[in-house]
């Protein structure tokens, strides 16, 4: 199997994450192709601007690799925390829009919520 087909495929422990990060219905956020350089940096990782997933599966390839996946969970977690800050001042200063942004903070911090039981989790069980 080559190289370029495995980075292609995730280790089965984070393709729910995945699904979930990538999709703005489930997360409550827009993740950024530089929102995810930025994730990386925190790895080690000196990455291009590019395609989000392609972005995405190689910081999870090297958490995988290297055994970062606190860290990476961690970077994840706190780019959420930054959004919903965000969320709550926006709210507060345009409160007909407040409904709407609930939602959105709610999807955050579930999201945040599974990638902390996600960071506990054993990949093996």
């Amino acid at each position: 199997m080559s190289r370029k087909h495995n980075e292609n495929v995730l280790p089965p422990a984070y393709e729910g994450v995945e699904r979930h990060l990538m999709a703005l219905f489930y997360s409550g956020v827009y993740v950024t192709n530089a929102d995810i350089v930025k994730v990386g940096k925190l790895l080690g990782l000196e990455l291009p601007l590019k395609d989000r997933m392609a972005l995405l599966k190689q910081i999870m390839h090297h958490a995988h690799e290297n055994n970062m996946k606190s860290q990476m969970m961690q970077g994840f977690m706190q780019l959420l925390q930054e959004r919903t800050k965000i969320y709550n001042d926006l709210a507060q200063n345009f409160p007909t829009a407040a409904p709407l942004i609930q939602q959105w903070i709610q999807k955050a911090r579930s999201t945040i919520m599974l990638l902390q039981r996600e960071m506990r989790s054993n990949p093996y069980e």
